[in-house]
């Protein structure tokens, strides 16, 4: 145990030695009996500071159990009792372990069930992925098609059906020219006079009718076909290109909403892949957690149950057996130097005043046999949390030597020195 700057109070004990008063040379005679001055009284001696102490270990290991992951009761089912001599390594308690046990059967039961849930993530994503690849590739092959379409419309087809429509009425003129040549032929003939009077009536009223019906026909035609390029291959053209625009937006959709989504997919699997993780470190943890519930001695010495703080005037240290709950993340036992020894010692704020930093001072045991030693004190800069009507301040004192037969946590008495210095106060006799 390291303490910080220490003060020391003392006070030596003071005797002050008689003197006599010689009585001036008169010649006048003595009144009464000669009679040697008388001395001067002694002081009492200032009382020597003394403060309850407790011995302590100087040089010691502490034990806690500072868990990673378990939550739960700390059972002692095995404990060596306080003073015991260990080794390095020594198993010094047994925790219960059905706690623990419990919980790593739970962990390794979610940590299988977060693979597996991994796992179809991973699948899932395949299989998606997947989906959206042939998606994609049918609304290419879609936009693809719409635009062929439209480029074998303008390309082909137009030009096709304006062929067509010339070929027609090529042969809308043609028929409307051969009738004519007819009727004029009909009318040649019926002039020779080679037919009677009523077949040519009849004949040429035929042939007239005819060809007034080819010129309607053909003017027909000529009107369907300006409407059809006016307007229904225009049409046409037109939807083609919005089939082809729809597409392109489809298309457009389509890749933008499967960038979301594989970033959903993405962001699925990383978290299932943390939470796998974290499963899996989880009961790693508890394992390492496991592992403590024996505890082992970090060096050799003597064994002493509580913290250090416990081996301090006031205090009971802690005294752990078989059915001992303990508390986590504080320390639980402390493996001492038997041949390093101090005593723990509260210097009330009052007696400041009076001390220095390093002074030595007297210890002395309760028991056994009041033996005794010295050493120097050391008291802490700041007050401790102790309530009380004066503050104090937490001081250790390190001995020079081991006094015989002391243990751990008996107490003491330590004898402060007055402010003059010197050694501890002791009482000193006055000459005559």
């Amino acid at each position: 145990m390291q303490f910080a700057a220490a003060l020391s109070l003392a006070g030596p004990l003071v005797l002050f030695a008689a003197c006599k008063s010689a009585a001036p040379a008169s010649t006048a005679p003595a009144k009464g009996p000669s009679s040697a001055a008388a001395a001067a009284p002694i002081p009492a001696p200032p009382s020597t500071p003394e403060r309850p102490g407790v011995f302590a270990p100087a040089a010691s290991s502490a034990i806690s159990f500072w868990p990673e992951a378990y939550s739960g009761e700390l059972l002692v089912t095995e404990v060596m009792p306080q003073g015991t001599v260990v080794a390095e390594g020594d198993v010094i308690a047994k925790l219960d372990t059905h706690s623990i046990d419990d919980q790593i059967h739970q962990a390794e039961l979610e940590a299988r069930s977060a693979s597996i849930r991994n796992d179809g993530v991973v699948e899932r994503n395949k299989i998606d992925d997947e989906a959206a690849a042939s998606a994609l590739e049918l609304a290419k092959s879609a936009l693809d098609r719409t635009k062929r379409s439209l480029e074998g419309w303008s390309a082909k087809e137009i030009p096709f059906a304006r062929r067509s429509d010339d070929i027609g009425k090529k042969n809308e003129d043609a028929g409307i020219d051969d009738q004519k040549d007819e009727l004029a032929q009909l009318e040649k003939m019926y002039k020779a006079d080679e037919l009677v009077d009523a077949t040519e009536e009849i004949v040429l009223k035929r042939a007239k009718r005819r060809l007034a019906i080819s010129e309607d026909a053909c003017g027909l035609s000529v009107d369907r076909r300006k409407y059809k390029v006016d307007y229904d291959e225009a049409m046409q053209t037109e939807v083609k290109k919005e089939a082809v625009k729809t597409q392109e937006q489809a298309l457009d959709r389509l890749v933008r909403t499967q960038a979301i989504e594989r970033r959903a997919r993405e962001d699925a699997l990383a978290r299932s892949k943390d939470a796998l993780d974290q499963q899996k470190e989880r009961l790693d943890r508890l394992k390492r957690d496991r592992e403590k519930f024996a505890v082992h001695a970090p060096r050799a010495g003597v064994l002493l149950h509580g913290k250090e703080k416990d081996y301090r005037p006031g205090r009971t240290p802690a005294r752990y057996e078989r059915g001992s709950q303990l508390s986590a993340r504080n320390d639980l036992f402390l493996v001492a130097d038997p041949d390093s020894l101090a005593v723990a010692v509260d210097v009330p704020e009052s007696m400041l005043k009076d001390a220095r930093e390093g002074a030595s001072v007297v210890v002395q045991a309760v028991a056994p046999a009041s033996e005794s030693g010295s050493g120097k004190i050391h008291i802490e800069t700041y007050p401790s949390a102790k309530g009380g009507e004066e503050n104090g301040y937490e001081a250790t004192v390190r001995l020079e030597h081991a006094i015989p037969g002391v243990l751990f946590g008996m107490r003491a008495k330590v004898k402060l020195q007055a402010a003059s210095g010197g050694e501890p106060a002791a009482a000193t006799k006055a000459g005559p």
